[in-house]
């Protein structure tokens, strides 16, 4: 949800009140907690100032979650609702803050990108608002004779989102006129000299005027027409004395982290201006459902009192709730050309009980209009059917003659950026083309009409028709004013945005995708439809499903600096004491295998310690092991069988059962991961069957049973364990977090919050957790030094690898270059016949490869090289160079013996205006290394070891530009 800033705590006697009332009662009470990756920072409890809470009662965790889920749905418009009207009539200290409630505000100007209250704001015309204060007395507004031709409307919306009356061009003319809305606790009648009254099901609601503008020389008239809207409550506009003023009230700050991992604080807060009304009768089973988790109109909800399995239960509701708002929001209507024409915004008969749609509704674009008021298509995919993206392509969009948008009052085409839904920045300050631009823009010679949708100017001669687009994922929204019949009945489609040639930029990703041993978009998609349908093993996941499918799902985002060649499977699962899951598997043909559990502490997923590793595991009998040194990797017969089993570990490594993981005799929540990296050549991205038939491999069987011998299958597995992650897992670090520890007071003297953490001589260091290598990164050295360093791996990250990494910034150099030696990894990719090997050899690492990255609130990586992609020279020395691509050397080429890596033209990634595009990371893996390698990097076990033992292992780098590169070439080492 849409929400920013820390909440007050409970009061200690709210948190003894709500004790009390639970042990008193015997009951056990709800909960709700995401696990975040959250290392360092806790959340604050949002208290209600309220006397009472909930009556809550013991559950199944299963009715937790499924009471969870609808009541986050239920719950969803309420509380992002509520971010707005903070924002634009309480937080006075707000950027977004208009006025004070029952108060007018004008904004004489259209929606720019430094709006970013309201996700999918209307540019085409100048807003005015008020947000109304019902709870004393009805709230009267005035609008004035608007002349012919220019449209206006005034939207009212409650609480619940619900639009429930209209004042305007289409529904009352553009004659002046007196309108009034009363509140639920008013009864009386209209009064003389009021045209029409609208009543309000709940105690505040939201008036949106809307005015058209015909262009920006037309702003003074928008003006004029603003001036004469009038706002003032009942008494005065009967000249009466006022009815006493309601009650004061504290308001919770809005908090967006708070808002989004426990909605159900402020949920309880609003539904108590939400009262039972016979409106809301059908609703009334719903909420007496809710209470039983807590979620009750006016009650604090605390977390301290609750236990961990019924926060989980919560958690696990809302993330469900979660993923399926985001899958209703792109399945709203029809489809169309690559649009999405339908509506999820409307008056309490219109959604007739459907919560979803109105969540939907909520989340694509707050606040939109009843179709018959605006109708909104929005685009999902282009002619081809991939996601839009302004990096990679240049599109048009062609309405052919005779086929604009059949409209009343007038349409318009808005270009957004699709990560945060904001309107997009760009050199001409166009965010938006609409009708009363036709008379400026260039028509085709038979009267079709070309919008040219790109990053750049098309140029001086199509400059008229240019829709500025971002540099990344295009949202579009089509917006018809008062639309007419043929628009909402299909006679009439938007036409499709067609890709018309790929930027430069798009050529280079081309070619690094085409990088020898890269997965192809045939392979990732079959991958995709082979094995993402697991109920337990859920994926495959990783860079490139998530940047190359073309509606990839949210748990498919690896938003940790996951590796190019990687395809994970992820699950989650709880284990009661004493249980056992069976997994019968197959050695994958791929370079790197490995299967490993985790669990959730200090606030990120850590290494249990327990993991089986490619040429570890034992094979069934009449099978091999194709990990192994000497071993036939092209073997058919490589059958496995892994096993889960919630007891504790054998003291002695040679009393443990082969192939076994042990969580501990107490079971418990745990995470799963498993690894495949580089897939044999003509394999699919699992490495699981060939990549090119039709073959659909049924990769996961399992089987379990529990403590008292009841054998389970794999549907009993699922019912009785599995614990499906519904949304993709959060970043380490939020922006905000992220930004603040830039600008952190106690940071390193020696660093510049404009290059911070990056030094001036770079330097590659080993991975030691958060703590010390992300946020230790920004201290001095002797502070740095107190941060702990050692213990298991956090982040999710794998126990067999050693990771490396450094931080990098733009300003000291455009240009870094990385030299180093590359150990001996077994080229999987030899062979005469293209095949691969057929013998695994001994080698120093399994798999060697680096990533470029983006800052931790990201997550995200840019490119990356696996071992086989870096030239070598014949002391196996490599060459790499780290530039964006209009700094990369012109013999930054394999050709010259030097490899290319891309650097983000993102920088930090942060969807934020602070964020820094200088910024820049490398990591490095060193994947399962061989024990007798003397330079090993697990023998470096503390931090400043790395020189010593790695030796020329070890990168080493520094900065330069492309001309000094491509004049001088790299340093001789």
């Amino acid at each position: 949800m849409c929400i920013t800033s820390p909440a007050p705590s409970m009061t200690s006697s709210e948190k003894a009140s709500f004790s009390t009332r639970l042990k008193a009662s015997g009951e056990r009470p709800a909960t709700v907690s995401k696990i975040l990756m959250l290392f360092s920072l806790g959340l604050a409890i949002l208290g209600c100032p309220l006397d009472r809470c909930s009556a809550q009662i013991a559950l199944d965790p299963a009715e937790i979650r499924n009471l969870s889920e609808q009541a986050f749905i239920y719950g969803y418009p309420i509380v992002a609702g509520y971010g707005v009207m903070h924002q634009y009539a309480i937080d006075r200290s707000a950027a977004e803050y208009k006025a004070p409630f029952n108060t007018l505000y004008n904004t004489a100007r259209v929606y720019t990108p430094a709006d970013t209250a309201v996700v999918t704001p209307n540019s085409d015309t100048p807003y005015s608002f008020v947000w109304a204060d019902l709870r004393a007395e009805p709230l009267v507004f005035h609008v004035p004779q608007i002349e012919d031709g220019r449209y206006y409307s005034v939207q009212l919306v409650d609480l619940y989102t619900f639009n429930f009356g209209y004042v305007g061009t289409r529904t009352t003319g553009n004659q002046a006129g007196t309108y009034m809305i009363a509140g639920p606790g008013w009864k009386g009648q209209k009064p003389d000299g009021v045209d029409q009254l609208y009543r309000c099901e709940t105690d505040f609601c939201f008036a949106i005027f809307r005015t058209q503008l015909f262009g920006p020389e037309d702003l003074e008239n928008v003006k004029q027409v603003q001036s004469g809207y009038h706002v003032e409550t009942l008494s005065a506009f009967l000249g009466q004395q006022a009815p006493p003023a309601a009650p004061e009230i504290e308001w919770p700050k809005y908090d967006q982290a708070t808002a989004t991992t426990n909605p159900f604080r402020y949920l309880n807060f609003m539904l108590q201006f939400c009262p039972k009304t016979e409106a809301t009768e059908n609703e009334k089973v719903l909420r007496e459902q809710f209470a039983k988790i807590g979620v009750e109109a006016g009650a604090p909800y605390s977390l301290d009192p609750l236990s961990e399995e019924e926060r989980t239960a919560i958690k696990q509701g809302q993330e469900a709730a979660l993923a399926k708002i985001k899958q209703q929001v792109e399945n709203v209507g029809r489809s169309r050309s690559g649009w999405r024409l339908g509506s999820a915004a409307g008056d309490r008969h219109f959604f007739d009980g459907d919560w979803l749609l109105r969540a939907a509704g909520a989340m694509a674009g707050i606040y939109g209009n009843s179709q018959s008021e605006a109708f909104y298509p929005f685009l999902v995919q282009d002619s081809k059917g991939n996601k839009p993206n302004g990096r990679l392509h240049d599109y048009t969009m062609t309405f052919p003659a005779g086929g604009l948008p059949p409209v009343n009052a007038f349409w318009s085409v808005t270009m957004y950026d699709a990560r945060t839904q904001y309107l997009v920045e760009n050199p001409i300050d166009r965010y938006l083309v609409n009708s009363p631009m036709l008379d400026q823009m260039r028509k085709n010679d038979d009267g079709s009409l070309t919008i040219y949708i790109q990053r750049d100017s098309p140029g001086k001669e199509y400059a008229s028709n240019w829709l500025p687009a971002p540099d990344g994922p295009i949202f579009l929204v089509m917006r018809l004013y008062w639309p007419k019949h043929e628009s909402l009945d299909g006679t009439w489609n938007p036409p499709p945005l067609v890709p018309v040639s790929d930027n430069p930029k798009a050529a280079i990703q081309h070619h690094r995708r085409l990088r020898f041993g890269d997965k192809s978009l045939e392979n990732i998609v079959r991958t995709d439809e082979r094995y993402g349908h697991d109920d337990l093993f859920q994926g495959p996941r990783g860079w490139a499903y998530w940047n190359s499918l073309q509606n990839p799902r949210p748990i498919q985002n690896p938003n940790l600096w996951p590796d190019t060649q990687s395809t994970y499977f992820i699950g989650r699962f709880e284990l009661p004491g004493g249980s056992r899951l069976t997994i019968p598997i197959s050695f994958p043909r791929a370079r790197y295998f490995q299967f490993a559990l985790y669990k959730s502490q200090n606030n990120t997923f850590v290494s249990i310690g327990e993991s089986l590793t490619g040429a570890d595991i034992v094979p069934d009998h009449g099978s091999i092991n194709p990990f192994r040194v000497g071993a036939n990797r092209r073997a058919s017969n490589r059958k496995c069988t892994l096993r889960i089993v919630a007891e504790d570990a054998p003291g002695a490594q040679t009393e443990r059962e082969a192939n076994t993981m042990y969580v501990g005799e107490d079971g418990g929540l745990f995470q799963s991961v498993i690894r495949i990296y580089l897939p044999d050549q003509g394999w699919d991205g699992a490495g699981w069957a060939p990549s090119s038939s039709s073959h659909c491999s049924n990769a996961f069987e399992y089987r379990g049973a529990l403590a008292d011998g009841t054998s389970l299958t794999k549907t009993d597995i699922v019912d009785r364990f599995a614990r499906p992650i519904a949304g993709a897992t959060e970043a380490p670090i939020a922006a905000e977090q992220w930004i603040s520890l830039v600008n952190d007071s106690t940071n390193d003297p020696a660093l510049d919050p404009e290059t911070a953490p990056a030094r001036a001589e770079p330097k590659w260091e080993k991975y030691w957790g958060i703590p010390y290598s992300i946020l230790g990164a920004f201290k001095s050295p002797q502070a740095r030094a107190k941060i702990p360093f050692g213990g298991a791996i956090d982040g999710g990250g794998d126990p067999s690898t050693q990771y490396f990494l450094t931080l990098l910034n733009r300003k000291f150099g455009p240009v870094y270059v990385m030299q180093g030696k590359m150990p001996s990894f077994p080229d999987t990719y030899a062979g005469a016949d293209g095949k691969g090997r057929i013998l695994m050899p001994e080698a120093q690492t399994q798999y060697w490869s680096l990533v470029s990255c983006e800052a931790a609130p990201s997550g995200q990586i840019v490119d990356g090289l696996a071992d086989m992609q870096v030239p070598l020279d014949e002391n196996r020395n490599y060459t790499i160079v780290y530039s964006r691509l209009e700094d990369r050397p012109k013999n930054a080429t394999p050709e010259n013996g030097v490899a290319w890596i891309e650097w983000s033209p993102r920088g930090e990634g942060l969807d934020h205006p602070h964020n820094r595009e200088d910024f820049g990371m490398l990591m490095l893996r060193i994947m399962k290394t061989n024990p007798q390698w003397s330079q090993r990097p697990d023998l470096v076990t503390k931090p400043g070891m790395e020189e010593q033992v790695m030796g020329e292992y070890l990168p080493r780098g520094y900065y330069t530009d492309r001309s000094t590169f491509e004049t001088s070439g790299p340093k001789i080492k």
